[in-house]
């Protein structure tokens, strides 16, 4: 059984060893750059708990076994779009900062179902050396939008789902 919650300060050291966990999966499965070695940082997982956006799955051990942000409105890397176009302008939901302990398998089942309660238009980037995620998506219905670039200027696949 899992659980999903809202992430929270007092579990911060926790869910950065998620991330700590995630990054090594990455190095593993060919993809060493999306995340390199600190990404994503702490402040901004702060940040996420602090506004609300980040959330935990836990089994009934209460051990965290996955963390994600879903964020709702206008994402500003997601303005423009290379080499495609967005399906659909109305309202979305983001998923970022997706991570996995490694503990549990199926994780964006349980992100997807989810997220899928809170709203039924969600866009989604990832890295293009990620293929394992790239699969994942596509799997669960994704479309391939094009490319956007973030706030650094490092290009992802852009991704999206209406239900």
């Amino acid at each position: 059984m899992v659980n999903i919650i809202k992430g929270s300060l007092d579990r911060l050291d926790e869910i950065m060893e998620v991330y700590r966990i995630a990054r090594e999966f990455m190095r593993k499965t060919n993809n060493p750059n999306q995340w390199g070695d600190n990404h994503p940082p702490r402040d901004l997982i702060k940040k996420h708990i602090l506004e609300g956006n980040l959330y935990i799955g836990i089994n009934q051990s209460n051990e965290i076994l996955f963390s994600f942000a879903l964020i709702f409105g206008e994402d500003p890397t997601y303005k423009a779009i290379e080499n495609g176009k967005w399906i659909d302008d109305s309202n979305y939901g983001t998923i970022h900062s997706l991570a996995s302990a490694q503990k549990i398998d199926h994780v964006f089942d349980y992100v997807l179902a989810f997220s899928l309660t809170k709203i039924d238009h969600i866009r989604i980037d990832t890295h293009e050396d990620n293929k394992v995620f790239q699969h994942i998506l596509e799997k669960h219905n994704f479309k391939k939008c094009g490319v956007i670039y973030l706030l650094d200027g490092s290009p992802r696949l852009a991704y999206e789902l209406i239900v």
